[in-house]
């Protein structure tokens, strides 16, 4: 044992003590690999695949990471195992070599010296549940309500989460929250959850992904077995599957699930199941799974508008930059990922510890170029909007029909929105003044370039004016995501 470190032992982990411990920095470059993967995977694949790896000692020379089962170490190895090396090499000063196991089927001699590190987890569990106001091992905060941005687009989803979490009557015992990957339905149920464990012992809560619940009972069908998933599951207060549409096309597992469902809400316990399509537009279920989820208590998860956008990437960098005092993100730097960055609350969070990462973690003060290049690293090349695109996006938001932009009138509720349209068709559209003149009703060159004067030179000074020109990029975005152009 001369040489080999335990990170994780059957006394179990104070992460408090640990800091001051001999052990300390294999623990802390662990957790800033973690955050570092956390910054390049997306939320569904960190949460599923590594976030659940576990540093269990430095042996024989080599730092040994656990993966629980053989379908985690196996997705791990096969797509993550060079990123984890190559980002430990980075941050080790000693660049020791990454050896990855599978727990359950890990070789004698480590057994012998190293408790089950999940087991170990369960141990100082509370202790995690209280580091809300410093965030989880990644540095992400916490998902909580008091975590969760709230707006137009989830808070029925949100207030129907929390009616559940404080044993509210809501209608059927069985919910579905559905909407597009990375709308933050995973954020809302375990906001749930952690919300519906402070009601004490009478609550019992099991949280699953579609993953885990497959891995789950294919190991048990492998041992003949699967008494153990039945238990936990039917001894739920609450039973929360995600990712539910990952179960499709798999009888054997969706029968499974559909038995612990009934076995749950006839004991009176709640089932709350999250996917991606709402119940007539799901495929790969047999009619009786479809007609339980036609049954249940149906709530859309919507994609976040531009406020709520700006308000998730707000509190995440204000959130890192309360640990890093050098992370300041100006409010321009916001807009500029909320204009230049297509995708749902997911995609925003991404661009904040994108920024993160390309500032040293937060070492550095972040600067628009950096934004600038994680845009584009992120959306590839800009595409030009056309001419036709940048006036029907003026008139999306303002109201106003192709042939009022065209037209000679000289209301102001015409004029306005036509010299926005116009100024942003020679910022956006690489097109000579002479060639958007001909575009609208074929109008002098010497009018746009008088249009583009005007709104240049009030732009600074005119937040209105500011407001406007953002949303009819805004809408720009929105109309190529809809492959118009």
């Amino acid at each position: 044992m001369d040489g080999n470190k335990l990170f994780d032992s059957k006394t179990g982990v104070d992460f408090e003590k640990m800091n001051k411990s001999k052990n300390a920095p294999g623990k802390e470059i662990w957790l800033t690999v973690k955050a570092h993967l956390a910054t390049i995977l997306n939320t569904a694949d960190y949460d599923r695949w590594i976030d659940g790896l576990r540093l269990v000692a430095e042996f024989n020379g080599e730092m040994v990471i656990a993966a629980r089962d053989p379908l985690s170490f196996d997705r791990v190895y096969g797509a993550h195992r060079h990123a984890i090396q190559r980002i430990w090499r980075e941050h080790d000063p000693a660049r020791r070599a990454i050896k990855l196991v599978c727990w359950r089927t890990a070789p004698a001699e480590l057994l012998d010296i190293v408790e089950d590190p999940w087991a170990t987890a369960e141990i100082v569990e509370d202790a995690h549940a209280q580091a809300e106001t410093s965030g989880s091992a990644t540095g992400a905060p916490v998902m909580s309500f008091n975590t969760l941005v709230t707006g137009e687009a989830n808070e029925l989803a949100v207030e129907m989460a929390k009616r559940i979490a404080g044993g509210l009557p809501v209608g059927t015992l069985t919910t579905l929250f559905y909407g597009l990957q990375g709308t933050g339905k995973t954020h809302i149920l375990h906001a749930l959850k952690t919300a519906a464990e402070q009601r004490g012992e009478d609550c019992h809560v099991v949280y699953l992904t579609a993953e885990e619940f497959l891995s789950s009972y294919t190991d048990g069908v492998k041992v003949k077995d699967t008494s153990a998933l039945k238990k936990r599951l039917r001894a739920a207060t609450i039973l929360m599957i995600d990712d539910l549409h990952r179960i499709s096309g798999k009888p054997g597992t969706e029968t499974e699930l559909f038995q612990n469902i009934r076995e749950v809400t006839a004991n009176g316990g709640h089932v709350v199941l999250a996917g991606d399509k709402a119940p007539g537009d799901v495929t790969g279920f047999s009619p009786r799974m479809i007609s339980e989820l036609k049954g249940a208590t149906t709530v859309e998860v919507g994609a976040p508008d531009a406020g709520m956008r700006e308000q998730i990437m707000r509190s995440l960098a204000d959130h890192i930059e309360a640990g890093h005092p050098n992370f300041v993100v100006t409010d321009e730097m916001i807009a500029e990922f909320n204009a230049g960055i297509r995708g749902q609350a997911r995609e925003m969070t991404g661009a904040i510890w994108n920024l993160y990462t390309e500032a040293a973690f937060g070492i550095r003060t972040p600067t628009l170029d950096m934004v600038h290049k994680i845009i584009r690293r992120t959306e590839g090349d800009v595409r030009q909007p056309s001419i036709e695109l940048v006036k029907k996006a003026a008139m999306k938001v303002f109201e106003v029909t192709k042939a009022d932009m065209e037209s000679p009138s000289k209301a102001r509720a015409v004029v306005y929105p036509r010299q926005i349209a116009m100024y942003l068709c020679r910022e956006l559209t690489g097109k000579s003044f002479p060639q958007i003149g001909y575009s609208f009703g074929k109008r002098d060159h010497t009018t746009i370039l008088y249009a583009h004067r005007k709104v240049a030179k009030a732009l600074p000074e005119n937040t209105e004016l500011g407001a406007h020109i953002k949303a009819v990029n805004e809408t720009i975005l929105e109309l190529q995501a809809a492959g118009l152009n």
